[in-house]
């Protein structure tokens, strides 16, 4: 008797563990996996304007989403001071950033300085091609096809004005592949089809000068029918050097800023060519952070462009580029 009592609270003390066993498996198999730890992303630019990287950070904040991952915009306080530049990149670096995305002040400094770092980190480089540098070491390139955008502005151009046009193309902001590419496919379409082609650059007493006055002293200096700009900042200045001197100039320009769409809608701004800098942030972002995956899905994807002028601003495709966050 003794020894069946002891056999039934061995057997008792037997379920009740494999009970507990059971309860304890089905906690482990029901707990939420443990949250992954999150990545940071720099997204690295140039200029002390956030605001007019707005959509380039709207679309890698997406992907940092979906990702969980984390994104810091980081300006500089000039729009051409690589060594500042530099600094930044090795500042997050050093400060554990798991990505660099970086659109370079100067491509060719800021590619050769990138390649010579022998990076751990992904990096992609976004408005740069190393079209004038050294290619790009284990770094994708997010970029629209520039020549071909200043190049179909000039055709644009050609068509609207007369062959006895004079066309005054500023020349700024050049250390950057985006500019130099537009600028040189923009000349290429209008060459011999114009009236004159007049060069506005800055002089020797002019290297400190913000752009703004620098403009200005060009427009007093030189008559002229067409102004030609490639970048969001000189198409910004000119706009506000017009205003300034009260006066008005047939506008063609390369830009994405709010002031750039602001005078598109009040004709100050003739043809504008807007490159959908949100694709650009997007596919940054995934090359960093889903590299493995990123050739397989957007294989054959580029970056869209449009030439839009007051006409054509709100068909439906344009509306969704120039105003991508508007319910």
């Amino acid at each position: 008797m003794l020894r069946f009592r002891k056999s039934r609270s061995f057997f008792a003390v037997t379920l009740l563990l494999l009970i507990l066993l059971v309860i304890v498996a089905i906690q482990v198999n029901n707990r939420e996996p443990a949250e992954k730890e999150r990545k940071h992303v720099s997204l690295i630019v140039y200029g002390d304007d956030p605001e007019r990287w707005e959509n380039l950070r709207q679309g890698a904040g997406l992907v940092c989403g979906e990702k969980n991952a984390d994104l810091s915009l980081l300006t500089m306080l000039s729009e051409d001071d690589a060594r500042e530049q530099k600094e930044i990149i090795e500042r997050e670096i050093e400060d554990g950033a798991d990505a660099l995305i970086i659109a370079a002040c100067d491509s060719a400094e800021i590619i050769d300085f990138t390649n010579s770092q022998n990076m751990r980190i992904p990096i992609a480089l976004v408005e740069t091609t190393g079209a004038f540098s050294s290619p790009v070491k284990n770094a994708p390139v997010i970029a629209p096809d520039d020549y071909k955008m200043g190049y179909e502005l000039g055709e644009s151009l050609v068509e609207n004005e007369s062959d006895i046009v004079t066309v005054a193309i500023i020349s700024e902001n050049t250390l950057r592949d985006s500019v130099s590419l537009r600028e040189q496919g923009l000349r290429d379409a209008i060459d011999g089809k114009v009236g004159k082609i007049i060069n506005w650059e800055r002089n020797e007493h002019e290297k400190d000068a913000k752009t703004r006055m620098f403009i200005q002293r060009a427009l007093v200096s030189e008559a002229t029918d067409v102004i030609v700009t490639f970048d969001n900042s000189t198409t910004d200045a000119l706009l506000d050097a017009l205003y300034n001197l009260n006066t008005s100039s047939k506008v063609y320009s390369i830009a994405t800023s709010d002031k750039a769409v602001y005078y598109l809608y009040g004709k100050e701004i003739k043809v504008l060519v807007y490159p959908d800098e949100f694709a650009m942030g997007y596919l940054a972002a995934m090359n960093v952070l889903d590299g493995t995956n990123v050739l397989k899905k957007y294989r054959n994807t580029g970056i869209e462009y449009r030439l839009v002028t007051k006409e054509n601003m709100y068909d439906e495709d344009n509306q969704a580029l120039l105003f991508p966050f508007v319910n």
